[in-house]
């Protein structure tokens, strides 16, 4: 781990809830050249599916989606994970030509530091709110939301902005299942309306 990013940690360690915990521990893998999916499987399998769900998400939303491919493997996780997620899975399963992708550490930090601010800024605003959203049957809805949007990524592709539109709302998804807010079950729903528009936009 970079120096920063342990000075980072140190810093923000005692206030981080589980949204930060989850961007630390992918920061941590950082200081390698390369960083693999398998690696960030391996890292963050012990938290459970939901926060995996969350990584790729959250890596789709920074500009590392413009690295070509990036949106297509991020969307086949965000879909394989979500099912898993639906039908309560007890381990996470990716194929291995997801596993092996990888990115370069650097950029991948980047895009964390990119993105931290904003997940800090959600992470102070969440609290227990309609928390009925998050009990079954009704957490079937975000959990088939993401797994249909993931389904929907790689296709989506050659839509500008559209995939880290459907990235956005995912992370929104599993933001407001993790902290059983229901107010941000209900902003995730806002980035498919711009999705819609583009893809109209596209077609006619």
């Amino acid at each position: 781990m970079s120096a920063g990013a342990t000075k980072k940690q140190g810093q923000h360690a005692a206030d981080d809830g589980p949204l930060l915990e989850i961007m630390d521990e992918l920061e941590s893998l950082t200081s390698q050249d390369e960083v693999s999916f398998g690696d960030v499987l391996d890292r963050l399998g012990d938290h459970g599916l939901l926060p995996l769900v969350l990584i790729p998400a959250l890596i789709c939303a920074t500009p590392l989606s413009g690295i070509p491919g990036v949106s297509m493997i991020c969307g086949v996780m965000i879909a394989i994970l979500s099912f898993e997620l639906l039908f309560r899975f007890r381990r996470a399963w990716l194929p291995g030509f997801v596993t092996r992708r990888s990115i370069k550490g650097r950029k991948l930090r980047d895009g964390l530091e990119t993105a931290e601010p904003y997940v800090r800024w959600i992470e102070r605003r969440t609290k227990d709110r309609m928390t009925f959203l998050f009990h079954r049957p009704m957490i079937w809805v975000p959990q088939g939301l993401c797994v249909v949007t993931g389904a929907a990524m790689p296709f989506l592709e050659f839509i500008p902005f559209s995939s880290s539109l459907c990235a956005i709302a995912v992370c929104f998804l599993v933001m407001a299942m993790l902290t059983e807010d229901g107010v941000f079950f209900l902003i995730a729903l806002l980035p498919y309306g711009a999705v819609f528009y583009l893809i109209y936009r596209v077609v006619t």
